[in-house]
């Protein structure tokens, strides 16, 4: 007699489905984009973070400058009231400096340090530059051997009068209001006097013809003496220098390292200089000071990762009458201020 097999000692393995895969699959995809979305998080919140700490430290190089720049200011004009032989140059002992222990501060670009070293200002010349309110001046910068100078310079010229001229007749080489709309300045000209130097650099080609700074468009009402065709020695930049002295390479090199001994070191010219470049320097540049007087101010993080500078256009004179802002005399005037 047969008998059936024992089912009981092989029960049935229950059926795998693909349903505990599936689910498996969409807990891995959302812990991965969970993961994904709080390391984004981390990310934000870490670049937030740094931000705020640069903003935070980019505001106390500003305080710092703008507190060093006021205190230069007036170190400055007490400078003047103490001294009033302001030709510039000289040496401490020829400034009589020595029986009133009083350092120099004029406008000779020599760095004056505050907080052990972190802060350093400058003085300089604000009145160097070319005053494009007077387009005619241009000629005086061209070259009997450069022919393509001298066309770059008539070119710009025509523009500059159109620029500030208050008609609508185009200049040979200039520009007119449907000049300007064809790139896209629909507001130029502005058929009059330029209230600000920076609109000298909407105009095509100054670049080309202006080899040094732009000078300072005074405000309304305000008036000080332009020293563009006389450069300041100690202001003017190397590009400006070489363009008014009739030297070679080697020579302006010369005169650039003498500058330079002079700033750091108060060294004098004409022991760094021989006879001949340095009467080329006081026959072309200027070694008085200027009305007005530029303050650069440069504030340094301990590490040296970052760095404020900030520049002040101030009268140099506190008798002038444009000394104060208001009819009340109790603002300074400040003519002009940038960051860098």
């Amino acid at each position: 007699m047969k008998t059936s097999p024992n089912l009981a000692f092989h029960p049935q393995r229950p059926r795998q489905t693909d349903e505990s895969g599936v689910a498996l699959i969409m807990v891995l995809g959302v812990l991965a984009a969970s993961m994904l979305l709080i390391a984004h998080l981390m990310t934000v919140s870490e670049i937030l973070s740094k931000e705020a700490m640069v903003t935070v430290r980019k505001s106390e190089l500003r305080y710092q400058a703008e507190s060093a720049a006021d205190i230069s200011y007036w170190m400055y004009l007490t400078d003047r009231r103490l001294f009033s032989n302001r030709k510039l140059g000289r040496t401490e002992a020829d400034e009589l400096r020595e029986d009133k222990d009083y350092p120099p501060w004029m406008q000779d670009r020599r760095p004056h340090e505050f907080d052990d070293g972190q802060v350093v200002t400058y003085l300089a010349s604000g009145s160097d530059g070319f005053d494009y309110r007077f387009p005619e001046r241009l000629k005086n910068t061209l070259d009997s051997d450069s022919s393509d100078y001298n066309d770059l310079v008539d070119e710009f010229a025509d523009i500059l009068t159109d620029y500030k001229d208050s008609d609508d007749l185009r200049q040979l080489n200039g520009m007119e209001k449907a000049d300007y709309e064809a790139l896209g300045f629909p507001t130029l000209p502005r058929n009059g006097a330029p209230q600000y130097r920076a609109e000298i650099y909407w105009l095509p080609g100054w670049q080309d013809v202006i080899p040094g700074e732009v000078a300072l468009i005074p405000p309304k009402g305000v008036t000080f003496n332009s020293q563009e065709q006389k450069p300041s020695f100690f202001s003017a930049s190397p590009n400006l220098l070489y363009s008014k002295l009739d030297v070679n390479e080697d020579e302006m090199n010369s005169i650039l390292e003498a500058r330079l001994l002079w700033e750091t070191e108060g060294a004098s010219l004409q022991d760094n200089l021989s006879t001949e470049l340095y009467s080329k320097i006081t026959s072309a540049c200027n070694f008085t000071e200027s009305d007005t007087v530029l303050i650069t101010s440069a504030a340094y993080s301990p590490d040296k990762e970052f760095r404020t500078v900030l520049r002040f256009y101030r009268i140099a004179d506190a008798d002038s009458q444009n000394f104060h802002s208001d009819r009340h005399k109790q603002t300074l005037m400040l003519l002009e201020t940038s960051r860098e």
